[in-house]
């Protein structure tokens, strides 16, 4: 009975990590070469690169959102560009995944919403007015 459970225990994980909650050593090498190429390529290498793109994105995303807040040139901005690098560069060597942000798609549906607001808000403003 011991083994049963046993057995469930170690089907029921992630399928790269062991029974005992580690995960498969050419699977943790390939995120650290992974995390490695990120921290030493430029961003527009990042980009070109497939295994990377997605982080990228992530990483621009960031940028820009902290030059919004803080200024291009600012000495906050530049340590906390350095940070967001290097937080996206731990998550990969980590095994997690960066997905790329989707705020323009975001956007696009918010402003669509908008318009379609005006138009109902527009269309009930003349039929008041008759």
């Amino acid at each position: 009975m011991a083994d049963d459970r046993n057995e469930q225990a170690a089907s029921s994980g992630k399928p790269n990590e062991k029974s005992d909650g580690s995960r498969d050593p050419a699977r943790q090498d390939r995120d650290r070469r992974v995390a490695s190429d990120f921290r030493q390529m430029t961003q527009s290498e990042r980009l070109q690169d497939k295994r990377t793109n997605p982080a990228a994105k992530q990483v621009a995303a960031m940028d820009a959102a902290i030059d919004k807040k803080y200024g291009s040139d600012s000495r906050e901005a530049a340590r906390m560009k350095v940070a967001a690098r290097e937080a996206v560069a731990q998550t990969l060597e980590r095994g997690g995944q960066v997905r790329a942000p989707r705020m323009r798609e975001t956007e696009q549906r918010r402003d669509e919403t908008r318009e379609q607001h005006r138009a109902a808000a527009d269309k009930t403003a003349k039929d008041l007015e008759r």
